[in-house]
C-alpha cells in the first residue's frame, strides 16, 4: 500500500464529511495492519475549539468504509482502519498547522541536520509555504518544510520553558483539539 497514493483521494472524501485530515499512518500491529487516521473538523468552530468526539470518529470511519468498499474494495480486506483526533500533542504536518498553533510550543526532528541540530523545540513564529521561523533558547531559526521528519505540538512543556522574547506568544491559551468525553 502507498500512503502518498492513497492520502489525496481520502483527503477529499474527508472533506466531503466535514473533517480534515490531520496525518495518516500506516502502523503494523501483530499480524495486522493498520491504516491510521488523525482528523479534525474542517470547521472548528468560533474560537476554533470544536473537538473531535468518538461519535465523530465513528462517522468518519463508517463514511470512509462505505467510500473504501466502492473506491478500494481489495484494500479493506488487507488493512484495518482506525480514526482519531489529533490530541493535544497533534502533529503538525502542513503549514497551515503552524500558521494555527503560532505562539505555541512545539518540538521537531528534521531528517537532516540545519546548522548541526536535528532536534529542536521552540515556540512557532512566522510561518510561509516553504519554512516555519521557531524561537528556541532566544534565537530565531528557520526550518524548511522538506527537511521536517516529525512535528508536534509540545503543551506540557510550556509551562516549564522560557516564554518567547521573539515570538509573538499565542493569544489565547485556548486547548484546541482536545477530546471532551460524552458523560
Amino acid at each position: 500500500m502507498d500512503i502518498k497514493k492513497l492520502q489525496p483521494p481520502i483527503e477529499r472524501q474527508l472533506g466531503l464529511l466535514g473533517f480534515e485530515l490531520v496525518f495518516l499512518e500506516a502502523a503494523k500491529e501483530g499480524r495486522d495492519s493498520i491504516l491510521r487516521l488523525y482528523v479534525d473538523h474542517l470547521d472548528r468552530g468560533p474560537q476554533g475549539d470544536k473537538a473531535v468526539t468518538l461519535d465523530d470518529c465513528v462517522a468518519v470511519n463508517d463514511g470512509l468504509i462505505a467510500w473504501m468498499d466502492v473506491e478500494f474494495p481489495s484494500l479493506r480486506e488487507e488493512i484495518g482502519l482506525e480514526i482519531s483526533s489529533p490530541g493535544l500533542e497533534r502533529p503538525l504536518t502542513k503549514p497551515e498547522h503552524y500558521r494555527r498553533f503560532a505562539g505555541h510550543l512545539c518540538r521537531i526532528q528534521t531528517q537532516s541536520p540545519i546548522n548541526g541540530q536535528k532536534k529542536f523545540k521552540g515556540w512557532i513564529g512566522e510561518s510561509t509555504d516553504e519554512a516555519v521561523a521557531l524561537e528556541e533558547d532566544g534565537s530565531l531559526k528557520t526550518i524548511p518544510f522538506d527537511v521536517i521528519q516529525k512535528a508536534r505540538l509540545a503543551p506540557f512543556d510550556e509551562g516549564k520553558t522560557p516564554k518567547p522574547r521573539l515570538v509573538a506568544p499565542a493569544t489565547t491559551h485556548k486547548t484546541a483539539g482536545v477530546e471532551k468525553s460524552a458523560d
